[in-house]
């Protein structure tokens, strides 16, 4: 049997057309050219060889022929729509960008991406996940992750990075430290402290980071590596059990009981990887979203201890003394 060439929108257009008995009152109704309901309507008409309306001056009426095609059509067009609908329904309530995360969301930059994403797009969810950079690399690469904000990432194949922020790399130590009387530290000062990192992607990096800085063979180096959490490890330091290395988000919190110092010549640049292929739209206002925040002002990087990509050197601030008389990188 031949192929029929009719389609759903063929039914839609004569329900629309029996409901209003109009033609052009059906065009109205549907938002198309009346033209496309003529045409449509004796695409059927042709095809079953048998017309479905009596064309009058006042309008249009079901033939008999019309009457029962429609009543034999209209429910599967029905089913159709509904399950369409409820199709629509699932994918809005269903609709999530996947995003990985080198380090904590408290970080200035991702708090306010993800907030104004957030009030941008409110029928999406994101779906957090923590990794190491590579690891998130290699799951945008696989497709299982939409976008991973990563550290120290350059473009490769089947992805792109977008540049979002650079920022200074601290040692937080405990108060009364000697080191808290300088300004600034240098890595020559730190080759025989004792460090201590999490078991967490963020401390893998912060050990093999010291490893390459220090100067000293890896033997040589006292890098503790526990199972604590974040705020632990501060906790931790606090206390003097050891000295760590920090961000901005560290800073900018504040913990009670430790003081940060900026780290000479130690910068880290942070970037959003995502596919260099089809993005959603989702995905790619997300991406437009901090793009615009990369390009604000120093005042606001600065306002959040960053420095925007383009800018990988700033002044140094003098962080030994603040208001009150204290120093503002001593955190209460």
């Amino acid at each position: 049997m031949p192929r029929s060439k009719i389609e759903l929108r063929h039914v839609r257009y004569i329900i629309a057309a029996a409901q209003s008995g109009s033609f052009r009152r059906a065009a109205q109704d549907l938002g198309v050219e009346q033209s496309a309901i003529s045409r449509r309507i004796r695409d059927v008409e042709d095809e079953i060889g048998a017309q479905l309306f009596r064309r009058h001056s006042a309008g249009v009426d079901l033939t008999e022929i019309g009457k029962q095609f429609l009543h034999h059509a209209s429910p599967g067009a029905h089913q159709i729509n509904s399950a369409l609908e409820r199709a629509r329904t699932t994918a809005a309530n269903g609709r999530h960008l996947r995003v990985g995360v080198f380090g904590p969301l408290t970080m200035g930059f991702l708090s306010e991406l993800f907030g104004t994403f957030r009030r941008a797009r409110p029928g999406t969810r994101l779906r957090f996940s923590e990794a190491s950079s590579p690891e998130l690399v290699a799951a945008v690469r696989r497709g299982q992750l939409d976008v991973g904000v990563v550290v120290e990432a350059s473009p490769g194949r089947g992805y792109e990075v977008t540049d979002l922020w650079n920022e200074h790399v601290y040692l937080a130590m405990p108060e009364g430290d000697p080191l808290a009387d300088q300004k600034t530290v240098r890595w020559r000062d730190l080759g025989h402290r004792h460090f201590v990192v999490t078991d967490l992607p963020t401390g893998h990096f912060a050990r093999d980071y010291l490893r390459r800085h220090l100067g000293a063979p890896s033997d040589a180096l006292r890098i503790e590596q526990l199972s604590v959490t974040r705020e632990s490890l501060m906790q931790i330091v606090a206390q003097g059990g050891g000295v760590t290395l920090a961000g901005s988000a560290h800073v900018r919190c504040g913990h009670s009981g430790i003081t940060f110092r900026l780290i000479e010549d130690a910068m880290l640049r942070y970037g959003a990887v995502h596919s260099s292929g089809f993005l959603q739209k989702d995905l790619e206002r997300l991406l437009a979203l901090a793009k615009s925040l990369s390009e604000r002002d120093q005042a606001w990087f600065a306002s959040q201890r960053l420095i925007r990509p383009e800018h990988r050197r700033v002044p140094h601030v003098d962080c030994h003394r603040g208001a009150r008389g204290r120093t503002p990188d001593r955190l209460q």
